[in-house]
């Protein structure tokens, strides 16, 4: 009688979890088992602006313009940190793309002429991007 409950209890053991392997729970599946990843719409809100702005005149229904949003209309600090950073970027693309230039020309030890042309041309776009963050600078 001992061995023939164990039997029956080791029995009912493995079919249970026999049962609980063969069930899928998971809660993020659909039928197959396979996950659907979806991006999310995002719609722009069209804000219907008929008749005259004080600002800016006439406009029609489908203006997207709004300046309550736009926190670079009313801040010249704003802008000329703007500005600002634009030119510092051009400044250092140009730097980046030169330096690579005279390392890839520079490698073997000779220049064509074209090689020269181009080396001449990213240090003329340098050369020009840095007058312009100067008189920036200088003026602001």
């Amino acid at each position: 009688m001992k061995y023939a409950n164990q039997a029956i209890l080791s029995l009912f053991a493995i079919l249970i979890f026999g049962g609980v392997l063969a069930l899928d729970v998971s809660a993020q599946s659909r039928g197959n088992g396979s996950e659907v990843k979806r991006q999310p719409v995002v719609r722009r809100v069209i804000h219907p602006h008929w008749g005259w702005d004080y600002y800016h005149g006439f406009r029609g229904p489908y203006w997207r313009y709004s300046r309550f949003y736009d926190p670079f209309y009313d801040s010249p600090y704003m802008r000329y940190q703007e500005q600002r950073f634009y030119l510092e970027r051009d400044l250092r693309g140009n730097e980046r793309e030169l330096a690579e230039h005279q390392e890839k020309y520079n490698r073997d030890g000779i220049i064509t002429a074209k090689e020269q042309r181009e080396l001449d041309d990213d240090i003329k776009d340098v050369r020009n991007s840095r007058a312009d963050l100067a008189r920036f600078l200088r003026n602001f």
